[in-house]
């Protein structure tokens, strides 16, 4: 990978791969994240969560203003990089509203339970997430999580119902998202086509390189449109296909794996061409 006159940008999920998946712990990314500070990268966290965790999530680690992508593409929380548009927040899928509307007449076919249903000590069990961020990650606006509890064939009946009114199901590192048109893959090209008009405002002549960060299949959108796909794998192995000519899979989970992964990108990205 040439530098010149290219860009990097570094699109993220978080649980599993920026934090781990059991303790939320980013310490071993922490350096890593020093050094995307100090180059000027921007870090586009690319999540399930919801706009008010990740607003926390980014002040945690000095990604304070920078934009985050929301509810797996629902909702982007424009940031510095679009001057004209922090602090804004913009839905591109559909409203919680409808699919709890939708799901509450599926109860009496389907056996599941979604955070609407679990309340709030219901998911700070399932979460093990303390009240305040439990309330945080209930505070949703255009996606749905729940927990699956039939069989695969019901589960395959349901997600026809949802395709019906316009809805899919998405599965995530813990739950299941049912969500409106909208993905992490539509929402990335969204954000990065803003910020290359941002961008030839100022330097006609950049280019800018993409990069996403994913270890589950609701990664997978957003892996497929980056100029540099990088797989964090889980304890059952790597969960997501990653183009070997252009992607890079990190041989460690969590935070090491993505310190390990986005290193090489760097290093990569330093590389002159030959």
């Amino acid at each position: 990978m040439q530098s010149g006159k290219r860009k990097l940008i570094v699109f993220t999920d978080l649980d599993g791969c920026l934090l781990n998946k059991h303790d939320y712990d980013w310490s071993a990314a922490a350096g890593t994240l020093q050094e995307l500070r100090r180059r000027a990268i921007p870090v586009v966290l690319n999540s399930s969560k919801t706009v008010a965790e990740m607003r926390e999530l980014s002040s945690e680690l000095g990604l304070d203003g920078q934009t985050i992508v929301s509810e797996n593409g629902g909702a982007i929380c424009w940031g510095k990089e679009v001057p004209k548009l922090a602090g804004s927040v913009e839905v591109i899928g559909s409203f919680r509203r409808d699919i709890v509307r939708l799901l509450g007449t599926l109860k009496d076919r389907y056996l599941f339970r979604s955070f609407e249903d679990m309340g709030l000590d219901g998911v700070m069990e399932e979460t093990q997430l303390p009240r305040h961020r439990a309330s945080l990650a209930m505070q949703r606006e255009s996606t749905e999580p729940l927990i699956w509890e039939d069989t695969n064939q019901a589960r395959e009946d349901f997600e026809s119902v949802l395709h019906l009114h316009g809805f899919h199901l998405t599965k995530g590192g813990r739950f299941w998202h049912v969500a409106g048109d909208a993905s992490k893959g539509t929402a990335m090209q969204k954000v990065t086509s803003e910020f290359l008009r941002q961008s030839l405002l100022s330097s006609p002549q950049e280019i800018l390189l993409t990069a996403a960060v994913g270890d589950s299949p609701i990664d997978q959108s957003m892996l497929d449109v980056a100029d540099v796909p990088i797989g964090i794998p889980t304890d059952r192995g790597l969960g997501v296909r990653i183009d070997a000519r252009r992607g890079i899979a990190a041989t460690l989970v969590g935070a090491a794996g993505w310190a390990e992964a986005v290193t090489r990108l760097l290093r990569e990205f330093d590389e002159p061409s030959g």
